[in-house]
């Protein structure tokens, strides 16, 4: 598949940076510069203007990059480019364009992976509507629409090429086609089968004997030696085996035949050890800015979604697991040496590999899914509903039932929105960790102003005279707008929250149970809903009794620790998004507190009890003068 060189000479003078574009014609030169020089000779003249020609045109590409990613590229851009002028041996070019193809996939406007593990079983007859007319039935290129095309279709079986092609750069060019010829863009296909199909394609030349090895191989691989999807998509066959062992290609080569194979190698804690490895590797190689998003997405991605199985087990080690983590992070962050980043990370691994064993077979069985999703709805459940019964027992206690719609349309709207986010995240997106933990922190963050506003509102109706002047202003127009929209906005927060957590929660543990595990999570979630219900029930009616002065009090004081709670909930989840810094403190958190080992959250958790010492002062002060 080849670019005219007529249609070349009418591209704009005016570059635009399209990472995918560059991505495929650095591939295209990486694979097809050995049929246009062989040991300094030009063998095909076509070949050579046109390697010429894209050179100077991937030139142009990098020069109107972005900063980071240009700074990168414009060496090896020139460099590529007086190789092909001085006609250079293949290896240099081969070298040149696998290593500017990595900096390229590493730039976050690529996804260089598909959203979800493709299958490969129901592609073949969409090949063979597709493909074959030129590709041929077995992809020989020897297809009767291909008779007589300049350049020919593509023979995916020939080896040595097929070892010098990426899955991503088969998938970009299905996707993108190539200009003046006969490969045209697959619009009409779903992403999900123009990944089947470059993953199809890319195995088509493998000997059954080494997919034979390869899967023998990968069946006896451990988490952290099983290759990322990522790995498997952007780097080739030949890479590999000067990488590792020749066994390791056969592994890649099955995978490719295969990709299905890498289900089981998803588990949160898999992802969290492959992110673990990749930060540290990365770090090494003098990337901070990768090790650090990829130290993130280990927790994010990986063990956040595992906690609520390992907690059941051991919850002392998830203590231990997210401290190490946390300073692999903080490391990373930091600059520190090479070493130390390099013990964190060994230290993160060991215990990664300790929450493995303790859940590995455990997950599987009902008494562990009962209990997980009984545990993350009562803890979810119950935080809501501590905030609904206060605010629905002050509405009772100050004869303003009328405004009890405004609560309710408040924790209603927070499920109906939680099930269309389960709808979204469960068959159109998959949430990433670091979207969950940003909405998580601002909505805490949000949630914690507006309840320390509650909570001082409350604390200055505990003197009896102003409640009192407060009952004869307002009687008339029982609660105003402002006051009944702040009363929806808690509900819903405080519902919806809940609701987003144990929506992703819940998926991460459905994906670690069988079949027979499937009816204790069912079980657990309905326990836990019915647990929670009657709470509700109980924390309602004990607002109702509860006397004027004393549920004030009582409400205003749990509206503050809520929003001490939430401040340092929220600051947290910013930073495990690594949006805030971290500087670790030597303490074990107390999640249901809030009270987490940062400076950050502590401090901002410090700033709100110094603020509600100043309010109550304040409102202790005002009542001092009402009364003289």
């Amino acid at each position: 598949m080849r670019i005219s060189l007529l249609l070349l000479l009418f591209l704009p003078f005016s570059v635009q940076a399209d990472p995918a574009r560059l991505a495929q014609l650095v591939d295209y030169v990486g694979v097809d510069y050995s049929a246009a020089v062989d040991e300094g000779q030009v063998i095909s003249e076509l070949e050579y203007n046109e390697m010429t020609e894209f050179s100077r045109i991937i030139r142009e590409q990098v020069d109107a990059l972005p900063e980071g990613m240009r700074e990168q590229l414009e060496p090896q851009a020139k460099r590529l480019q007086d190789v092909i002028a001085a006609k250079g041996p293949v290896p240099t070019v081969v070298e040149i364009t696998g290593s500017m193809r990595q900096v390229i996939l590493d730039s976050p406007a690529l996804a260089s992976t598909p959203g979800s593990l493709p299958t490969i079983d129901g592609i073949e007859p969409v090949y063979q509507q597709q493909c074959a007319s030129c590709h041929g039935a077995n992809g020989m290129g020897d297809g009767p629409a291909g008779a007589g095309m300049d350049p020919a279709p593509t023979d995916f079986t020939d080896t040595e090429r097929a070892r010098a092609r990426t899955i991503y750069g088969l998938y970009n060019t299905i996707k993108l086609g190539v200009d003046g010829t006969g490969m045209r863009a697959y619009s009409e296909l779903s992403d999900e089968q123009r990944w089947a199909l470059a993953f199809y394609v890319s195995g088509m030349h493998a000997d059954s004997t080494d997919v034979d090895q390869g899967e023998e191989a990968f069946s006896t691989m451990g988490p952290l030696d099983k290759p990322e999807l990522r790995e498997l998509t952007t780097q080739t066959l030949a890479e590999v085996s000067e990488q590792a062992s020749a066994l390791r290609a056969d592994v890649h080569l099955y995978l490719r035949r295969n990709p299905q194979a890498l289900e089981d190698t998803t588990s949160p804690i898999a992802v969290a050890m492959a992110g673990v490895k990749k930060a540290r590797d990365t770090y090494a190689e003098g990337k901070p800015e990768i090790a650090y998003d990829a130290a993130v997405d280990a927790y994010l991605e990986g063990f956040e979604l595992a906690e609520a199985s390992v907690s059941t087990t051991d919850s002392e080690l998830v203590i231990q697991v997210e401290k190490a983590m946390t300073a692999l992070r903080q490391g990373i962050r930091e600059r520190q040496s090479v070493e130390t980043v390099n013990a964190a990370a060994e230290k993160a691994l060991g215990l990664l590999q300790q929450a493995s064993d303790r859940v590995e077979g455990e997950t599987l069985s009902a008494g562990i899914a009962f209990s997980s999703a009984l545990i993350i709805i009562l803890r979810e459940g119950l935080e809501a509903i501590l905030i609904l019964g206060a605010i629905a027992a002050f509405l009772r206690q100050t004869g303003h039932r009328e405004a009890m719609p405004w609560l309710h349309a408040g924790w209603i709207g927070a499920l109906v929105v939680g099930v269309l986010t389960w709808v979204v995240s469960e068959f159109v997106l998959t949430i990433s960790g670091a979207t969950r933990e940003l909405t998580e922190g601002i909505t805490a963050l949000l949630a914690a102003g507006i309840l320390f506003y509650v909570g001082f509102w409350m604390h200055s109706k505990l003197n009896a005279a102003r409640w009192q002047q407060f009952i004869k202003e307002k009687i008339q127009m029982a609660l105003d707008s402002r006051t009944l929209y702040g009363i929806t906005i808690i509900s819903f927060i405080a519902v919806y929250r809940e609701v987003f957590e144990t929506v992703l929660f819940f998926q991460a543990l459905w994906a670690q149970v069988g079949t027979d595990g499937s009816s204790a999570v069912t079980g657990g979630f309905v326990t836990g809903i019915a647990i929670v219900a009657v709470a509700a029930w109980a924390i309602f009616q004990f607002g109702v009794k509860l006397p004027l002065k004393q549920f004030f009090g009582f409400s205003a004081a749990v509206m503050i620790l809520l929003a001490i709670v939430f401040a340092g909930k929220g600051v947290m989840a910013l930073q495990e998004a690594g949006l805030l810094p971290i500087n670790a403190l030597d303490f074990d958190p107390i999640g249901w507190l809030g009270i987490y080992p940062s400076v950050q959250s502590i401090t901002a958790q410090l700033v709100v009890v110094a603020a509600a010492a100043a309010l109550i002062l304040y409102n202790g002060r005002s009542s001092s003068v009402a009364r003289s």
